[in-house]
């Protein structure tokens, strides 16, 4: 049973986090508040490359750890939710940085 739910979350982790990437790609739109130099664009930058990298990543480390929790028969099923809840505060930790680059 853990086998299954382990493949199930692994496979709707990696079609989220893979909607959840391209969505982060129109986040760059959030510069276009950005006149006058009142932005700190490279506060935004990072922001963005923290929104769009690090989700994917913490997420991909996580079915590598399911994986090898899985071949030597160990409860790994929990592994893959901790991945996803990591990756979703890390985008919103990308996004919170970029509304901090906006200076408002």
């Amino acid at each position: 049973m853990d086998v299954v739910a382990s493949v199930i979350l692994m496979v709707a982790g990696v079609i989220g986090f893979g909607l959840l990437a391209f969505m982060s790609l129109f986040l760059v739109m959030m510069s276009d508040a950005c006149y006058n130099d009142r932005c700190n664009t490279g506060v935004m930058s990072v922001g963005w490359l923290i929104a769009m990298a690090g989700p994917p990543l913490v997420f991909v480390a996580a079915i590598v750890w399911t994986i090898i929790r899985l071949a030597r028969r160990k409860a790994a099923w929990w592994l893959t939710l901790a991945g996803a809840a990591v990756g979703i505060v890390l985008w919103f930790i990308g996004v919170g940085l970029m509304n901090v680059g906006l200076g408002r």
